[in-house]
């Protein structure tokens, strides 16, 4: 007979739900968005295995045994999906691809006890009892599966801070904003983990506890808050994908990336930012003190292209004299050294794919170059390239131009990410040539995540911190970031850095826990790597020394 009361009823209805309207949205998403097919699997497999318990709790399974069949231990596999669905949202999906076998392993166990039981059941062959089966249902699953999704929040928290971590290039509050809905997601599941921890404490140090009703307000909390988990994902992950362009073109510190490329281009390279991050970080601010167009074409080769981690890469100019193509700058096999290329080849309009690029000013992407009479060798015979031109004012002026020993290696996101580039250049020879300097200020994004690092992770307790450290952390170059600090703080590097340094002395000797502790102490411990380093630095700032500076605050 079934056991139906208000609850279970409540509950199984909820469930039931849940499980019908996630479906249906699964069915309308398709397979457009593995993000979001992550996330309503999720959110699935939880309904199910909520649906399991309250089935026990009603007395379904014991009515139609045949359902016992479909019993599973979902619970092992809800974590899996979530930690899936945290990589994807966050664009390290390799991570879980290295672990997801490992993190499989407690599902796939107790699928294997599920089975032998269920076995054992229907072939009226008991060899296990009914005792051993009970814990193992009511002890043994519930305390691994609980012990289990700990471990898999703690190992989501460390991904999420992680790539909190690599977005430091970013602004602050990019980094807060990409992360809040995920976050708060991840935490309301671990208060859930602990309210479950703790109805299992009661149980035990309560001998008249038990039963399932003791899990009611366990279930509704979960079916509650999946419930606004589903409500709020719409919008969320709909926005998010609809915004994937926009998001590149607002906080990666290029406002006119839609003038550069497309909307469907933008979000394409929406789907690798860690190199679009590098790219604009460099054309914002590498070659402001650049006077020549060999010197820029170089450095874009050298920390641009050089990103993309391609075997070669040629950039040519070209001679409208001649008509022909030149090699400027290259990466790979054919660099010689120091701004040269060994054996630089001419080729001429309309010659080669190159020449063909720079004849119809189109872009050319070969998978297989074998399958293409114009082909021309050059250092070596590649089997894919990828050509683009470079324009200045609308007129060709070169080609920018990669080639792979690997048969379709170049895709949509290489060529978004060249014509990028080409974009890109055709500004700053722009800039060069107009003579036209960077405008710094004082809303630079660069400058407040300079300022930033040393107010939050106090950088300047480093006391070996130079323009490199900071530049190589925020992806910038030093010239312009030692330009930056000069044109908005008002002080070089040095005394921008020792006014942190001194804000955190003055802190100190002003509080009564550091009223016996030596002043150098506190001057070393704030950065300074000697005591006339410390000592000259205080005065400067503060026109007194250190120790007159605490008698006057005591």
């Amino acid at each position: 007979m079934l056991r139906f009361n208000t609850y279970n009823t409540l509950i199984f209805v909820g469930a039931i739900g849940l499980l019908m309207l996630v479906l249906h949205r699964l069915v309308i998403v398709g397979k457009k968005d593995e993000t979001t097919r992550y996330f309503y699997w999720f959110l699935v497999v939880t309904a199910i295995a909520i649906l399991q318990y309250i089935s026990f709790d009603i007395g379904i399974f014991k009515k139609y045994r045949v359902l016992f069949l479909f019993l599973f231990p979902l619970e092992f596999l809800a974590p899996v999906l979530f930690t899936a669905f945290t990589c994807s949202y966050l664009k390290k999906e390799d991570v879980f691809k290295k672990y997801c076998y490992h993190i499989l392993i407690p599902f796939v166990l107790f699928f294997v006890i599920y089975t032998i039981i269920k076995v054992d059941d229907f072939i009226k062959h008991p060899l296990l009892s009914k005792e051993t089966v009970y814990f193992i249902r009511a002890e043994l699953n519930e305390n691994i599966a609980l012990a289990f999704t700990f471990l898999m929040g703690i190992w989501n928290y460390k991904i999420i801070k992680d790539y909190e971590k690599e977005l430091g290039k970013m602004s602050y509050d990019f980094v807060v904003r990409k992360t809040k809905w995920l976050k708060g997601i991840y935490l309301t599941l671990i208060l859930l983990s602990v309210f479950w921890l703790l109805i299992l404490i009661y149980i035990k140090i309560d001998d008249d506890v038990g039963g399932n009703d003791t899990y009611y307000p366990l279930w509704i909390a979960y079916l509650l808050c999946y419930y606004v988990f589903f409500l709020k994902s719409k919008d969320h992950l709909k926005r998010r994908r609809e915004r994937k362009g926009e998001e590149i073109q607002k906080n990666l510190n290029l406002s006119s990336l839609n003038e550069v490329l497309q909307p469907a281009e933008i979000a394409v390279l929406s789907n690798n930012q860690h190199q679009v991050t590098s790219i604009l970080g460099y054309f914002a601010t590498s070659v402001f003190d650049k006077s020549k167009t060999k010197e820029v074409l170089w450095d874009i080769i050298e920390n641009c292209i050089s990103k993309l981690e391609l075997e070669d890469c040629v950039l040519y100019l070209l001679d409208e004299k001649q008509q022909e193509l030149c090699q400027v700058a290259a990466f790979g096999n054919k660099q010689k050294g120091e701004k040269e290329i060994r054996f630089p080849k001419q080729i001429p309009v309309g010659k080669g794919i190159v020449g063909s690029v720079a004849k119809t000013g189109e872009y050319e992407l070969i998978g297989d170059t074998d399958k293409d009479s114009r082909y021309i060798v050059d250092d070596k015979k590649r089997k894919s390239e990828l050509a683009v031109p470079i324009h200045l004012e609308e007129k060709l002026i070169g080609v920018l131009d990669a080639e792979h020993s690997q048969k379709y290696f170049f895709t949509e996101n290489h060529l978004y990410l060249f014509k990028l580039i080409a974009k890109l250049t055709e500004k700053k020879l722009m800039q060069l040539d107009k003579k036209k300097g960077l405008n710094i200020t004082n809303d630079n994004a660069y400058y407040k995540e300079v300022c930033h690092l040393m107010e939050k992770e106090k950088l300047y307790r480093n006391p070996n911190i130079k323009l490199s450290t900071i530049s190589e952390r925020i992806q910038i170059s030093t010239n312009y970031l030692s330009q930056l600090i000069n044109a908005l703080s008002g002080h070089n590097f040095s005394d921008f850095v020792n006014g942190y340094r001194i804000e955190e002395v003055k802190s100190k000797l002003r509080h009564s826990e550091f009223l016996g502790y030596p002043v150098l102490s506190i001057g070393l411990e704030s950065g300074f790597n000697s005591k006339s380093a410390f000592y000259n630095s205080f005065k400067k700032h503060t026109g007194m020394s250190p120790s007159a500076f605490r008698e006057k605050h005591p």
